[in-house]
């Protein structure tokens, strides 16, 4: 602050800039914007994720495609069925009906390919057949 004297009066002159007030609601308007972008930001990221979770979850959709075929053969005949019980694995399948010496994470994923099995997830009551 700096004081003048003219014509006989002492005045008080402010050396501060006017627009330092103004700068003030920028820094704040600024903050107030980038938080806002960033709360948009996160809030759609996790409503996708949310939505993702809710439609693709594992093993909460089953599909199912009935096998059909013009000319029915008897090796189609010859596959072992088994009906998946509570606390079945695709590993332990594997490993109980693989052949000797057959490596059982191979055997998993024949199992997989051989029944249409996008996971590893099972659902009781459900059907596979062995290869």
């Amino acid at each position: 602050m700096a004081y003048s004297q003219s014509n006989g009066r002492t005045t008080l002159q402010g050396t501060a800039h006017a627009s330092k007030g103004m700068t003030i609601k920028r820094g704040y308007a600024k903050l107030l914007l980038r938080f806002l972008v960033i709360a948009v930001i996160l809030g759609t990221v996790f409503s996708f994720g949310a939505i993702v979770q809710a439609y693709a979850g594992e093993g909460t959709v089953t599909v199912s495609t009935p096998i059909t075929s013009v000319q029915p053969s008897a090796k189609s005949n010859q596959h072992e069925k088994i009906v998946i019980q509570s606390g079945d694995t695709l590993w332990g399948i594997a490993d109980t009906h693989k052949k000797k010496g057959e490596n059982t994470r191979s055997y998993v994923e024949k199992l997989k390919a051989f029944n249409h099995l996008t996971s590893s997830s099972l659902q009781e009551g459900q059907v596979l057949l062995l290869p």
